[in-house]
């Protein structure tokens, strides 16, 4: 079943699915984050949006978190578990990645520039750590901490001979992953540090018969690692590497597909989310493959009558251990970037074209019209997922700005009936009131572990909405 937006207000969307003309909305007040509302199966899902950091090359609009002049274009940002998000931003003769949750953050790291680029905008967060490439391919990566220490500096050289590297992934106790070249071999390699010192894993490499040919990997806590390779011949195949280097192939190009796009993702449970074409007709579409059995689930595909079909191969998927996969797409009813969230039963177009949402500066409609090939643009760069389900991107705004937004999903259940009796009424807001003047967390409805202004709005905004 998919589900399409039919209605657009200040900050709330209303999703039917299969029976356009349905929608409940309401105006929002101006703040840092929106709410938009998707009916699936007579049930609501609700997914909270809230604003991290907004750059400004416009000396009449100020930046957000971050400082004036900055950019965050064409950078991608990632998400903690605690939904905490990092990003790499151009600053006025210098470049930081900015660090921040909960709507509160700022630039952690900086350095400066003189022309070339101190770091690529590939980067990893994950406990507390944050993983970023290096501008040049030849300059390695380093690892920082949250607070902008430096903890380890990854050069070239090592045991594997590594000349070069890119695609960093980093896992939850520091080790990085990426795709190396070591001479005219290509190589997948987990590095790390350990008591000081430095150790290199071969994974995979070229020359040996097997594979021609590795793209960029990722890696998940388990260590294990998926890739899109070349076989040895013209063969692609997408790859998950257990920790001894030895592969399971979850699909190959010959049958029923004749392309991949180059990057695939890995959960923390080892299910795996790709996009592929169908032999049959050309049509992309984004797959899961769920770790154990042969089968994969469609999750979105070009035959939507909402997704240009071509603009699935532009940029990889996201998944979390839950089966929820995320990804962008160019959508037919606007012409534009979108977001798009699906479970294999049910797809949600998350964000698009003229969506309002909610911003430091208030209501501010989503998209930027480029002109010329580039067009109208929604998102910026990849976007990411996490396993509390919260999606992390990178927006640009109507006022030439870009802002980078968490959205949360509201659990399907009438999450505001506190006192569980299948009505809403004073008895619930009193328990509400409660549990948040208690500083207990079972109050905390927008999921970033905190209890502020945006948990109080969020229940206003349920409550006000009723439930199915």
């Amino acid at each position: 079943m998919y589900s399409v937006p039919i209605c657009t207000l200040t900050g709330v969307v209303g999703l039917w699915a299969g029976s356009p003309g349905l929608v409940q909305a309401q105006i929002l007040p101006a703040r840092t984050s929106s709410t938009i509302s998707a009916v699936a199966d007579q049930a609501t899902t609700q997914w909270i949006f809230e604003l991290q950091c907004r750059s400004s090359l416009d000396g009449g609009i100020p930046a957000f978190n971050l400082p004036f002049p900055s950019s965050l274009s064409s950078q991608y940002v990632s998400i903690a578990e605690d939904g905490a998000v990092g990003i790499r931003v151009i600053l006025g003769g210098a470049e930081g990645v900015f660090y921040g949750q909960g709507g509160t953050g700022s630039v952690i790291f900086t350095a400066n520039t003189s022309g070339n680029p101190v770091w690529s905008s590939s980067l990893d967060l994950r406990n507390n750590m944050i993983a970023i490439e290096m501008g040049g391919f030849g300059d390695g990566a380093q690892l920082y901490t949250t607070d902008g220490t430096l903890m380890h500096d990854f050069g070239i050289g090592g045991d594997e001979g590594v000349s070069g590297f890119t695609g960093i992934t980093l896992t939850g106790d520091g080790a990085i992953c990426y795709r190396a070249d070591s001479g005219a071999v290509d190589k997948l390699i987990v590095d790390e540090f350990a008591q000081g010192s430095r150790t290199q894993t071969l994974i995979a490499e070229t020359g040996t018969g097997t594979y021609s040919f590795l793209f960029s990997p990722e890696i998940n806590d388990a260590r294990q690692i998926v890739a899109n390779t070349i076989a040895q011949g013209s063969t692609r195949r997408i790859v998950r590497f257990d920790t001894q280097g030895v592969p399971t192939t979850i699909a190959e190009t010959g049958g029923q597909w004749n392309a991949f796009v180059n990057s695939a993702a890995i959960a923390q449970s080892g299910s795996v989310a790709f996009s592929a074409r169908r032999s049959a007709g050309s049509i992309w579409e984004v797959l899961r493959w769920d770790g154990m059995t042969m089968t994969t689930t469609t999750i979105g595909s070009g035959d939507h009558p909402d997704i240009q079909n071509g603009s699935i191969a532009n940029f990889p998927p996201v998944i979390n251990s839950s089966g929820t996969v995320a990804f962008r797409a160019s959508d037919v009813s606007n012409d534009s970037t979108a977001v798009w969230v699906g479970n294999g039963t049910d797809l949600t177009k998350l964000v698009e074209w003229d969506q309002m949402i909610d911003t430091d500066l208030g209501p501010i409609a989503l998209g930027y019209d480029f002109g010329g090939f580039t067009g109208r643009q929604v998102v910026n760069g990849v976007i990411d997922i996490n396993d509390q389900g919260q999606i992390a991107m990178s927006l640009f705004l109507r006022n030439g700005t870009i802002g980078v937004f968490v959205a949360t999903p509201v659990q399907s259940e009438c999450v505001v009936d506190f006192n569980n009796d299948g009505q809403l009424n004073f008895f619930d807001v009193s328990a509400f009131l409660k549990l948040f003047a208690d500083a207990n967390l079972d109050a905390d409805l927008t999921n970033d572990g905190k209890l502020n202004f945006f948990d109080i709005s969020a229940f206003l905004e349920a409550f006000g909405a009723g439930c199915p």
